[in-house]
């Protein structure tokens, strides 16, 4: 029989409380989770639950990872393979055709109206009632808030699971650039990566995260990958996947599928890209007015542009406590 936990939703401390709000220039705009103590937006409260309660499918596949992970560009990967590669379908946009089961929570307030116009009710039923099956899911809570049916262990649903993992180093500059250009948020990176560190980021604590599934990594139905596997050895990393949804792809299929996928095409790819979203949102201007991007360098080791000597050693010390004995590691 099915058990389900609730969550509990607690104000944050006045310090980061304030923080965030002054950041992110919205009032009580976090709240914490429980299990986890995970830091999300406040209309998490209102779809939550029904994530955690909503049924799990054998024929799922869940694409889950931090943000910034890499991730647009893993699921770009997951779906075409899983899905014989068909590229037409794949100018759809992929916030809509293999959405973020939480979306509705994030994409608020600026975002509101591409929300209500193209999710049309809760992104929790969308993923329920008008996804087509075999569903291509992503998310990224981290395990203690996915569906009850996930977290079984006595093993009754068993979807396939495919996690991406990315030097947090490289992640954190990442997600504030993103947090900058999507959210409006204000504030320098020395402040972001301290709230980082401090697991105050939204969607922390980040080692929680990503030990969840690693730590699971051996089990049949999970895939565990590396953005930096990826970007030195693409074709590998496709063939991988391919044989995890059992898939079979020609050597030209790899090459095609790998083309599709180079930095070029995917920064000017428009299904991916967020430009559309993001011009809805904000007007025709607004990418004219930046330099940033949603999908914006690609590259391993970018953290070295923004990270001083201090902060990039307090960083290791940070992430060598939390994964000792674990492991992994990350170039």
């Amino acid at each position: 029989m099915r058990t389900i936990p609730k969550l509990t939703f607690s104000k944050l401390d006045d310090e980061t409380g304030n923080k965030l709000d002054q950041m992110f220039e919205k009032q009580d705009c976090m709240v914490e989770i429980n299990p986890g103590r995970v830091i999300l937006p406040a209309d998490y409260m209102t779809i939550g639950q029904d994530i955690l309660d909503m049924e799990v499918l054998e024929s799922d596949v869940w694409m889950l990872s931090y943000p910034r992970t890499g991730s647009t560009w893993a699921q770009e990967m997951v779906w075409l393979i899983g899905h014989n590669l068909d590229y037409e379908g794949a100018q759809s946009l992929q916030q809509i055709r293999c959405p973020l089961v939480e979306l509705s929570c994030i994409m608020v307030d600026g975002h509101a109206e591409w929300h209500d116009e193209s999710v049309r009710g809760t992104s929790v039923d969308l993923v329920k009632y008008r996804l087509p099956h075999p569903r291509y899911i992503r998310s990224h809570l981290p395990w203690d808030l996915l569906p009850i049916d996930i977290l079984n262990e006595d093993g009754s649903v068993k979807p396939k699971v495919i996690y991406t993992s990315r030097n947090p180093k490289d992640m954190v500059v990442s997600y504030y650039h993103y947090c900058t250009l999507v959210h409006g948020l204000k504030g320098t990176f020395e402040e972001f990566c301290d709230l980082f560190m401090r697991d105050r980021a939204p969607f922390g604590p980040v080692w929680n995260h990503i030990l969840g599934f690693w730590n699971r990594r051996d089990d049949p139905n999970i895939l565990f990958i590396k953005f930096e596997e990826m970007k030195r050895d693409l074709a590998n990393v496709v063939r991988r996947t391919a044989k995890f949804l059992n898939k079979t792809m020609s050597d030209e299929d790899v090459y095609k599928l790998c083309d599709h996928l180079s930095f070029q095409n995917m920064k000017t790819n428009r299904a991916v890209n967020l430009e559309a979203i993001l011009e809805k949102s904000f007007g025709k201007n607004y990418l004219e007015q930046t330099s940033l991007r949603f999908i914006r360098k690609g590259e391993i080791g970018d953290w070295k542009n923004y990270m001083s000597d201090d902060l990039s050693r307090r960083f290791d010390d940070w992430a060598e406590q939390n994964l000792k004995g674990s492991e992994l590691s990350f170039e």
